[in-house]
């Protein structure tokens, strides 16, 4: 499905029926066969709604400046048009941060937030590491560095690394290069504000490579939980579903208040 927000179509997948409702958020790269697993199994329980961000999968792809800010408000409007309501927000990566974003602009919106290996509050070392990054992804060289970035984010066992590979690629340079350099200002002049301000449950699952200083993100958020997938690079909505799904229905059923 598509409806145009501003001008711009954005795609989605909408599935399921019952009181609890969900939103699933990609990553950079992604899209929403990322979140195919979470679909199947959730849309079981209530009313799921997948999103392509726009510059991603078939969501319109302009030039233009892409932001953590300007992704939020697409998701808040497909969610009001499409009728989901209080919907437990699951963002994996820097769908992740979108999702801390609007707990903190629209407080009444979410019913609790699970981030996937978000990062937020970055660790200190990745300044570097992210910096080399957005040099090659604005050079000629674009889809050597892109197959590089996927690499480095998974680990050699991880089964989902040719497709993730493939979504990366279908991304226009233009996007990649935009919303790369959106995330670390983000990180500096919001994420603080933003999980200071988040008031629902908040669930962190980490994969292998630590991506948040979950330390002080709990300072900031007392209510976070964290849990650790085994075995998963950075991509785990697709590696370790298995292991995920049980994850968000534990936290669901302790401290997620269900509608009624």
């Amino acid at each position: 499905m598509k409806l145009a927000h501003n001008g711009i179509q954005l795609s989605f997948d909408i599935a399921g029926a019952g009181p609890l409702q969900f939103l699933f958020v990609h990553g950079l790269g992604g899209d929403r066969t990322h979140f195919a697993p979470q679909m199947e199994y959730f849309a079981r329980q209530g009313r799921a709604l997948n999103a392509e961000l726009r510059g991603h999968g078939e969501s319109d792809k302009p030039q233009q400046a892409y932001s953590i800010e300007g992704f939020a408000d697409d998701l808040v409007f497909l969610c009001n048009r499409q009728q989901i309501t209080k919907p437990i927000i699951v963002g994996q990566s820097m769908g992740g941060n979108m999702a801390l974003e609007i707990a903190a602009r629209y407080p009444d919106f979410p019913a609790g937030l699970v981030l996937l290996d978000s990062g937020v509050l970055f660790p200190a070392s990745a300044g570097t590491v992210f910096a080399g990054y957005l040099e090659g992804l604005r050079g000629a060289n674009f889809a050597d560095e892109v197959r590089k970035i996927v690499a480095d984010s998974c680990l050699p066992t991880d089964r989902c690394r040719a497709h993730v590979e493939q979504t990366f690629l279908a991304t226009p340079q233009h996007v990649l290069v935009s919303t790369f350099t959106s995330l670390f200002p983000w990180d500096v002049h919001r994420a603080r504000e933003c999980a200071q301000a988040c008031r629902v449950p908040v669930l962190y699952i980490e994969a292998a490579h630590r991506l948040a200083d979950l330390d002080r993100f709990a300072e900031l958020c007392p209510q976070l939980v964290t849990a650790k997938a085994v075995g998963s690079g950075h991509f785990l909505s697709l590696e370790v579903p298995e292991q995920i799904n049980p994850m968000i229905d534990r936290f669901i059923s302790l401290y997620v208040r269900r509608p009624g």
